[in-house]
């Protein structure tokens, strides 16, 4: 895999495994020192609570049986104190565990969105509902290992905390609950393995669902274009259904595990008790012995389950990490090629070979290019470097763009998806972060929009600009164009959704902008008003400077424009 050219985030691993990202997430950026604090944190609280009981047992024999007043308020002075430091002790473990787990899962989701957005892309296409599911959920999950490693901690400390209280007051009550311990974590570990498989398979479905169903949200106008909304809907029930499927096997796994955990728990508890109560009728035990006795009996029942659920809380934990990783180390789309020695320079400001046919774009004019179908896309797909171009046939301000990473040249050229995105939000932030240019609305025909719109600049687009129809979509796309920086622009038919008049508009308004735009159409009024085009239709080379000749007018000619797109 070729190594990014920017880290999405410092000290993160460019190709990073599972295990890298549970590190990131939990004690990257000086976390681990505050996980570390929080763990105390925990332990304190399950520690306090093992001890309440022994506290009980004290006030019992030491106070109640002496009938000593002394020591009764000095041993309940002793428990205000120890529930004191037990709230105290959860407070600062839940705050600093919530804030490892916020920022770690930040992080993560960094890391996601750097790999989604970088210049290079991937080379596999993944639907974007499933990559949401990967930036939010599975970042999610990962990070959620802080609070496993806390609250495990916790458990831990609290059970060897009651196993040595019950080992002060009879080793054979300390021995059971080790061996009850020891038991449960093997054999649980053991039977987690298949749980493992199924939280996989559990999270790819949902992903897989997840993504049609962004996908069918997205594309709703489409489908209902075609009449296909009862395919969508059949294509959609057949992936939920799989999902539920893989939910209902992992809960039937999880379900088996927490019974099997509760029974072994409630085994062992019971046996506890059943030999408190023996020592104590054979007189072994005290009776503040034995209310101890079972009160860390019960204290110790949530460690227990705590412990007994690793595994299976580690698989979900598990199954996230593997898919984030994944998407992190999917390769680039466009790979990296150092210029060959040899190659000749060009002073042009843009030059692309696509077969025989060389299209270049001289500084503020505005060029045509007649193609449809694969060769349109594929075209601009080379111009915004989504797809790599072989060496020497694509030349920016006289460089090779296959030596230049996408982010280099696109400082040059601005070449946006015909089905850009529009963002949620008013039309001004659609547009420009630091002003709307005026020229920019009126080439694009958006100041007719805006005439229309209750607030103009400041109207809401909604989600995905639904609340604008096809044609102002197009022209805000248009007028997002127009407001780049960049000293070329690549437009892939730019008015497929608006009227003939508004057309003939915009196309006047490019060819007298001053710009060095290329326009990837078959529209004949789009090309009427180029001062020079390329036919890609035609299997024969086109010499550029023998292509069609500047125009005076700016008014397009329709005879000449029906030559042109022929």
């Amino acid at each position: 895999m070729t190594a990014p050219d920017r880290t999405p985030r410092p000290g993160a691993p460019a190709s990073p495994s599972p295990a890298a990202l549970v590190r990131l997430a939990t004690s990257g950026s000086g976390r681990g020192a505050r996980l570390a604090l929080a763990g105390a944190g925990f332990a304190g609280h399950q520690v306090a609570e093992a001890l309440v009981p022994v506290l009980l047992g004290l006030v019992i024999d030491r106070a109640i049986g002496r009938s000593d007043p002394g020591a009764l308020l000095g041993l309940l002075g002793a428990l205000a104190a120890l529930f004191a430091a037990l709230i105290l002790c959860w407070r600062t473990g839940s705050r600093l565990t919530t804030g490892v787990y916020a920022y770690g899962e930040h992080d993560l989701r960094l890391l996601a969105t750097g790999r989604a957005l970088h210049p290079r892309g991937m080379a596999a296409r993944r639907p974007p509902g499933e990559v949401l599911t990967i930036a939010t959920s599975d970042a999610s999950n990962v990070s959620g290992v802080s609070w496993l490693i806390a609250e495990q901690g916790a458990a831990l400390a609290g059970l060897l905390t009651a196993a040595v209280s019950l080992l002060l007051i009879s080793w054979q009550l300390a021995a059971v609950v080790l061996a009850a311990t020891a038991v449960q974590l093997v054999v649980l570990q053991l039977l987690s393995g298949p749980l493992d498989r199924r939280v996989y398979a559990e999270q790819r479905e949902a992903a897989r669902a997840g993504a049609l169903a962004t996908d069918f949200t997205a594309g709703i106008r489409v489908l209902k274009g075609f009449g296909a909304e009862g395919a969508a809907v059949r294509r959609y029930r057949r992936a939920s259904r799989d999902s539920m499927a893989a939910a209902l096997r992992r809960v039937r796994s999880l379900a088996g595990l927490t019974a099997l955990n509760s029974a072994v728990s409630g085994v062992f508890l019971a046996g506890i008790a059943l030999l408190a109560a023996w020592h104590a009728l054979e007189g072994r035990l005290s009776v503040g012995e034995f209310v101890a006795a079972i009160g860390l009996a019960q204290v110790v029942s949530g460690p227990m389950r705590t412990l007994g659920f690793f595994g299976a809380s580690l698989a979900a934990k598990r199954g996230s990490a593997r898919r984030l990783a994944e998407l992190l180390a999917e390769p680039h789309r466009v790979t990296h090629r150092p210029q060959p020695d040899g190659l000749p320079s060009s002073d042009a400001l843009f030059a692309l070979r696509y077969g025989q046919v060389t299209i270049t774009a001289r500084p503020g004019e505005l060029t045509g290019v007649r193609a449809d179908g694969t060769a349109a896309e594929e075209l601009a797909a080379l111009a915004s470097c989504r797809t790599a171009a072989e060496p020497g046939s694509y030349v920016l301000a006289g460089r090779d763009a296959s030596a230049l990473s996408p982010h280099e040249a696109r400082r040059t050229v601005y070449a946006p998806p015909h089905d850009a995105s529009v963002f949620t939000g008013t039309v001004a932030e659609n547009l420009a972060a630091d002003g709307v240019c005026t020229e920019a609305t009126t080439a694009s025909a958006l100041d007719d929009v805006l005439t229309h719109l209750p607030e103009g600049l400041a109207s809401q687009v909604g989600e995905q600009g639904r609340r604008l129809s096809g044609g102002q979509r197009q022209r805000l796309l248009l007028a997002r164009a127009l407001h780049q920086p960049q000293p070329v622009l690549v437009l892939h038919e730019p008015t497929t959704s608006v009227d003939s008049v508004t057309e003939d508009r915009i196309a006047r308004a490019l060819r007298a902008s001053g710009r060095t735009i290329v326009l990837i159409t078959t529209g004949p009024t789009l090309l009427g008003a180029c001062h020079r085009v390329h036919d890609l239709t035609q299997d024969t080379a086109t010499d550029p400077d023998a292509t069609m000749p500047p125009r005076n007018a700016t008014t397009p000619d329709p005879a000449t424009t029906t030559r042109a797109a022929r």
